[in-house]
């Protein structure tokens, strides 16, 4: 029991040593905390106190005062200074003022300017600023009416510090590190022109600035501007390295600039460098992703249907005499497998500014670009083309003097022309007003009708229409044409044309017509033809209604070495024409028609009788005949059947669709003939009166008097009028018919063809 109570005791006192000895600690260490913090606190008052001795804001805004003006060489205002923190210092009302541009005014001011310095250096009469930033400052840009900038010109002879001498007499050393602008506002105005120009929302960061040497940069603005009632917002992000050389604009360096621009969905990656301010050489270099128009606030994304491939644009060029100049010495735009390089230059002096530029293209495939212009899928080209032209800007206005089109091998579908493997070039002028186009090689099919083999040329000038095949083929019928259309788009246009086949045939030229018809007319958005009618005068009932009303005036030649129909064949065909009024119906139609073919044959004149009621009158005579010849007075079978022509002539005269017959005749071995009058093709009646000789039949038998000639040839004389379906005939006496038909002969036809003899012959390319 005992030893428990002395272990029990010596427990209480240990407890009781204890105690007083943390309550001693306690109080030794709240002593000595005491002691350091007054300690503390008498440093800081000391500090302080010295440190508001080293700083003096009247000194430090006229050091800074002073500095700012001495290197802008324009007055400086700083309204107050005020200690915002120990490192933190903020100028009210600063602003620096113009003299050049706008005097008096400010050229630049902000709402405050923020310094963040170094304490310690100031006891050394040191003032290191660690990071100027301007809050809300205004850059005002002006161009005088001299074509001077009020753009100061900064000299800085120690880029790191400057050492200047204040109004105490003491030295004072300034540095500034880093610049930052927040919420810039830039404003420009030419007093020249009158324009003026901003730039909202810019902010910039300039790490470790020097101002003789590459120091980093980085910036951000948004630009917002209205388009036709669209607002467009342009995002720029970029950083670079940038070299102010003491601010010697001369020597000023720009590089590589990093900026990307959020114009699209992806942004625009832009590297940049430039070399001299005051008269900038310039690189640059645009890479853009795929877009279409929904991605281009500018347009709305309505009205336009186009998008781009991933693009590059590389670009090289100078500003000069005050930034009025501009020379693109070399740009280059890819995209896809479409490559553009370009150069030009442009006068912002000029009132309105002017621009003078040269573009071509390697050649590219045509095949798939409706996936960046939809318009075009309905052309469905194939094939190679390259680009190549000139655009300029004069009197405010954008023009293309020059565009040129190259094509390998194209094919596609214009507006109903089917072309196949076309090789040509398509030349344009003066904002497509001067036209110009040839091929080399390709095949066109209209409707029916295949041109192939083309040799082509054509162009369009004031208002005028020239194209010329020189060789080529029209369904595999060698073929040779040219049209000159003056006053294309006036109602009055007038067309001459010349065309020289190898071998004409009447009907197939009809067919051919009728393709071109049924092509332009859906173009011109004009009234459908009357439908095709079928039956008896059916060709002349279709030919007549679709004569195109596109070609009121119309005047030329039509030549041929083969004359080819069902009624007629022969060689060395020609034609002369002049009409007016030619339109669908043949009301209006007037003008002569000469026409002459040599050693030809009528074919067939029974069969024809059989199926054409106009000619079985007209050839009644000879079956009359025909039926005679059982009597054994003489032959004419072969009459009937094909009949050789040796010369073969017609000259009409067209008066509102009513044909007067001036002289018309064929000359052969076995019958001649000469006809005259009237035909009235709009009214389907006629009047006419024939003559026909005949000298090869056998003479046998005894013909009547009113079957033969003075001569006493055989002989018939017969009138055909009334109605062309049921014409009335009335014979005639033979006895003048030898005399009639050599004096038709003789008369000719009122001309030699000399016109189509010298189109043959002659080469009429268009020119450029």
């Amino acid at each position: 029991m005992k030893e428990q109570r002395r272990q029990r005791a010596k427990k209480r006192l240990f407890a009781r040593k204890t105690k007083r000895f943390t309550k001693a600690s306690c109080l030794w260490i709240w002593r000595l905390v005491l002691l350091v913090v007054m300690l503390v606190l008498l440093i800081v008052c000391v500090a302080w106190v010295l440190f508001l001795r080293a700083f003096n804001a009247q000194h430090i805004s006229e050091e800074l005062t002073q500095r700012l003006q001495k290197q802008l060489n324009r007055p400086v205002m700083i309204s107050s200074l005020e200690l915002k923190f120990l490192n933190a210092l903020e100028l009210k009302g600063f602003m620096v003022v113009d003299t050049v541009g706008e005097p008096g005014r400010a050229l630049v001011s902000a709402d405050s300017v923020t310094l963040r310095f170094e304490i310690l250096p100031l006891f050394e009469q040191k003032l290191i600023i660690r990071e100027v930033i301007l809050n809300n400052p205004r850059f005002n840009l002006v161009r005088t009416k001299q074509g001077e900038y009020n753009i100061p010109q900064v000299h800085i002879s120690h880029q790191d510090s400057a050492t200047d001498t204040n109004s105490t007499g003491k030295k004072f050393e300034t540095r500034v590190e880093d610049w930052r602008i927040k919420e810039g506002v830039f404003n420009f105005k030419d007093l020249q022109s009158g324009a003026s120009h901003a730039l909202y929302g810019f902010n910039a960061h300039f790490d470790n600035l020097r101002f003789n040497e590459l120091s980093h940069f980085d910036l951000e603005m948004v630009l917002r501007n209205q388009w036709e009632g669209h607002i467009s917002e342009l995002e720029i992000e970029a950083d670079g390295q940038i070299d102010f050389a003491d601010f010697d604009w001369k020597k000023f360096a720009l590089r590589d600039l990093k900026t990307q621009v959020y114009l699209f969905k992806k942004p625009v990656d832009i590297t940049l460098n430039v070399d001299d301010i005051t008269n900038p050489s310039f690189t640059l270099v645009a890479k853009a992703p795929a877009f279409e128009e929904a991605d281009v606030s500018v347009f709305g994304g309505k009205g336009i249907s186009f998008s781009v491939p991933d693009s590059t644009l590389e670009a090289r060029g100078t500003l000069t005499d005050n930034y009025t100049k501009l020379t693109l010495s070399e740009v280059t735009v890819k995209a896809a497998d479409v490559k553009l390089t370009a150069n030009g230059s442009a006068d912002f002096a000029k009132d309105p500014w002017t621009l003078q530029a040269n573009f071509s293209t390697e050649t590219f495939a045509l095949a798939g670009k409706e996936k960046y212009y939809k318009p075009l899928a309905r052309y469905k080209l194939t094939g190679k083309g390259s680009l190549s032209g000139k655009v300029a800007r004069e009197k405010g206005k954008i023009t293309l003097p020059l565009f040129t089109a190259k094509t390998d091998k194209v094919s596609g579908d214009i507006y109903g022309f089917l072309a196949d493997k076309v090789s040509g070039e398509f030349q344009a002028k003066t904002n497509f007003t001067d036209l110009y186009a040839r091929t080399k090689e390709g095949k066109v099919t209209v409707a029916r009708s295949v041109f192939d083999k083309l040799q082509l040329s054509a162009s369009w000038r004031k208002g005028n229409l020239y194209a010329y095949i020189g060789s080529g083929t029209l369904n595999e019928v060698p073929v040779k044409l040219s049209v000159d259309v003056a006053n294309l788009k006036q109602n009055d246009r007038k067309i001459k044309t010349h065309f020289h086949f190898a071998t004409f045939d009447p009907m197939a030229f009809i067919e051919t017509v009728k393709d071109f018809v049924t092509v332009i007319v859906p173009l011109t958005h004009a009234d459908e033809p009357t439908p095709e009618v079928t039956g008896e005068l059916a060709w002349l009932r279709n030919f007549r209604d679709r004569l195109p009303n596109f070609m009121p005036n119309l005047a030329g030649t039509l030549s041929a070495d083969a004359f080819s129909s069902g009624v007629l064949t022969g060689q060395n065909f020609n034609a002369e024409f002049d009409f007016t009024g030619l339109q669908a119906g043949g009301k209006h139609l007037s003008g002569p028609l000469k026409l002459r073919l040599q050693k030809g044959v009528i074919h067939q004149m029974e069969k024809w009788a059989e199926e054409q009621e106009a000619l079985n009158v007209t050839f009644q005579p000879f079956i009359m005949m025909h039926r005679m010849e059982r009597a054994g007075s003489f032959s004419v079978g072969k009459v009937l059947r094909d009949v050789e022509v040796t010369d073969l002539g017609a000259w009409t005269d067209f008066t509102n669709g009513n044909m007067q017959v001036h002289n018309a005749y064929t000359v052969g071995p076995t019958i001649s003939a000469a006809i005259s009058g009237w035909t009235d093709w709009v009214n389907e009646t006629f009047d006419l009166t024939i003559y026909t000789m005949f000298t090869n039949t056998s003479k046998s038998g005894v013909l009547a008097e009113n079957l033969t000639d003075e001569s006493g040839n055989p002989a018939l004389a017969f009138r055909l009028s009334s109605a062309m379906k049921k014409p009335k005939t009335e014979m005639l006496r033979a006895k003048k018919a030898g005399k009639t038909i050599q004096a038709a002969q003789e008369k000719g036809v009122g001309t030699q063809f000399e016109q189509s003899a010298k189109f043959i012959q002659g080469d009429y390319h268009a020119t450029k």
